[in-house]
């Protein structure tokens, strides 16, 4: 009886412990872009803040409405601008990083249903030691990303 309390407790505080792992770390302004059907791609946007004192590597993506999703980045390249797969994004301790168009962003490839406007898209974000950061993201269409995002 006493070992099945004892065992009880320690499920009990490790499942606090994962769930406070990330408590640290928030996600907010979560959009995805609408766009018309047929096309097989799309992007999301947020910003992400790190509220703990070390700094939080994420370093892959993934969504249930795609195949697959990637973190990304705008580059310019002289007078060229190109989207580049990102390894890792760092977000440093006690810093916000935003995810928004022309910049970082999540790219989702291989879309298995055409994205509703309103629709909630459920998106993880995996960092370097293999956590996961769930977001919702709200289906917006092109151009009303940045009316989602409230800068404080």
């Amino acid at each position: 009886m006493k070992n099945n309390r004892i065992q009880s407790m320690l499920v009990a505080v490790s499942i606090l412990f994962s769930i406070n792992v990330f408590a640290e770390v928030t996600v907010s302004d979560a959009v995805v872009r609408v766009l018309p059907p047929g096309i097989p791609n799309t992007s999301a946007y947020f910003t992400i803040k790190n509220n703990g004192d070390k700094d939080v590597a994420l370093v892959s993506a993934n969504t249930d409405v795609a195949t697959s999703a990637e973190l990304h980045a705008h580059i310019m390249t002289g007078e060229m601008m190109s989207m580049q797969k990102q390894d890792q994004v760092i977000v440093p301790a006690g810093q916000s990083i935003e995810f928004a168009p022309g910049g970082l962003h999540v790219m989702i490839f291989g879309l298995k249903a055409s994205l509703k406007e309103g629709q909630m898209v459920k998106i993880n974000l995996i960092t370097s030691d293999n956590q996961s950061i769930s977001l919702q993201a709200k289906a917006v269409k092109p151009g009303e990303e940045k009316q989602q995002h409230h800068h404080h």
